[in-house]
């Protein structure tokens, strides 16, 4: 019987692709389109955008996607384990991504978003303000850095899937 290309693990690896692409993409265009707007007059800007963001914003987003990446990345990593040639492509995709996206957001991001974004003008002086809105466009930078490693090794892995696949296939069908 022909082995079917789209398996249970072919699927839930090209889900976790396409996780990564979409919180790559996510948090690229977050940096280039809304960034500029929020920090370009502080402290002024920072009210403005806490007044906008009031029904939904990047932290009602990107926590939920982030740890769906997690999740289905682990999932990924235990369906393709006994694949060598697969299993290093999504395991370094998802601790890339649990050191580079999610661990570094909670020591370095979160804490510059509370000082930004909930204590603000009222507890710091501008100046201050300035040089943690400077530090945080900083480490989102690197944050989109580590997504496109994440993304780019993700796919590097469904792609080795794939060819395996295909390989896999054309052998059966030869016997």
């Amino acid at each position: 019987m022909k082995k079917m290309l789209f398996t249970f693990t072919g699927v839930i690896v090209l889900i976790y692709t396409w996780l990564q692409l979409i919180f790559l993409g996510g948090f690229t265009i977050e940096n280039i389109l809304l960034y500029p707007n929020v920090f370009h007059d502080i402290p002024h800007s920072l009210e403005i955008t806490s007044e906008f963001l009031q029904v939904t914003n990047p932290g009602s987003y990107f926590p939920i996607l982030g740890m769906s990446v997690i999740v289905v990345g682990i999932i990924t990593s235990i369906l393709t384990w006994r694949m060598k040639s697969i299993r290093y492509w999504i395991l370094s995709s998802v601790i890339v991504f649990i050191l580079g996206n999610f661990i570094f957001s909670v020591i370095y991001a979160w804490p510059r978003n509370e000082i930004l974004f909930v204590e603000g003008a009222a507890v710091h002086s501008i100046a201050y303000l300035q040089q943690i809105s400077h530090e945080f466009i900083l480490g989102n930078w690197v944050r989109v850095v580590t997504s496109v490693v994440t993304a780019v090794l993700a796919f590097a892995g469904w792609m080795k899937f794939y060819r395996n696949k295909i390989t896999n296939e054309k052998k059966n069908s030869l016997q």
